[in-house]
């Protein structure tokens, strides 16, 4: 076994490089087991990292999980992005742009994941990565809305009474509330908090507001994750399809011929943000999500692979 693997920090949902949400990526995981994943998770210290693995089979797409400093997820947006645009950089950008179907396939634990490169400029750096999300499922929320609210430093009140607290398949809570001062200077009790999404396994709560003060951005956000390592999430690209599925269904922003646009800033007040761009579809199968941005690399090099057993 290599004693190092190829390893990128990305910067996704950036316009500009230190910006958006850090993803690390490994390019070559094969013969790292879960442990190794979660040390290594663990030592990068982003809110996920990425791991693909089975790039040399030609049968079937690479595959990709994703690690948080203190476990494995599901589903992570921001960092598939990140390990397609990474991806990208290993296999060369110009020989990926030349397919007439340009494309990178993953396999993962959310089904295979398609994303598609959108050339805003000739440069490598001006690319929009696209990712078609799985489907945007939604439900009422049952925990306590009251609780939940006071936890997060917020009252009934700040709520928009028109749109319900609404759970995702990744089991994260969509809260829309009235103000962008309320949302900025939220100060969430993280602790209680944790223990509350742990109880009611809630991965994470959204909390948006349609208050945007501008014309550029049509819904801004603040994620919390104490749960899963992760007080405050920059930018949290898995919770954007939902939210923008959500959004249209409740006619909350402007439909044409069917379809949806939507500029999303999500950021931690006086620190990173980032832009997510959405494009919703309504079909007769119900609505079909894809979220994109921009992408940075930040660090290019190797890892030294932990003992095994973490």
């Amino acid at each position: 076994m290599a004693d190092t693997v190829q390893f990128r920090l990305v910067d996704a949902f950036a316009e500009t490089s230190f910006t958006g949400n850090p993803a690390g990526v490994v390019l070559d995981a094969d013969a790292l087991d879960e442990k190794q994943m979660q040390t290594i998770a663990r030592e990068v210290n982003a809110s996920e990292t990425a791991f693909i693995s089975g790039a040399n089979d030609l049968h079937a797409p690479p595959r990709l999980r994703w690690f948080t400093p203190t476990g494995e997820v599901d589903f992570c947006g921001h960092a598939t992005l990140a390990a397609a645009h990474a991806w990208s950089e290993l296999v060369g950008f110009r020989a990926l742009l030349s397919k007439s179907d340009a494309k990178i396939e993953f396999q993962t634990a959310a089904g295979l994941l398609i994303l598609t490169p959108e050339i805003i400029a000739q440069d490598e750096d001006r690319l929009i990565w696209w990712l078609a999300m799985p489907d945007p499922l939604l439900k009422p929320d049952s925990t306590n809305p009251m609780k939940l609210t006071a936890l997060l430093g917020l009252t009934m009140d700040d709520l928009e009474a028109s749109v319900p607290i609404m759970r995702t398949r990744d089991n994260d809570l969509i809260l829309l509330i009235k103000s962008w001062r309320t949302l900025v200077e939220l100060q969430p009790n993280f602790q209680e908090l944790r223990r509350l999404c742990e109880r009611h396994k809630i991965r994470g709560v959204c909390v948006s507001t349609l208050d945007t003060l501008g014309d550029f951005a049509h819904v801004v956000s603040r994620f919390f994750a104490p749960a899963r390592g992760v007080p405050e999430d920059p930018v949290t690209g898995s919770v954007h399809g939902p939210l923008a599925a959500l959004l249209t269904i409740n006619e909350l922003v402007p439909m044409t011929r069917n379809r949806a646009a939507l500029n999303c800033l999500q950021g931690q007040p006086g620190g990173r943000t980032g832009v997510v761009r959405a494009l919703v579809e309504s079909t007769s199968k119900g609505y079909r999500v894809s979220v994109g941005g921009m992408m940075h690399t930040t660090v290019r090099g190797e890892m030294r692979v932990p003992a095994k057993g973490g």
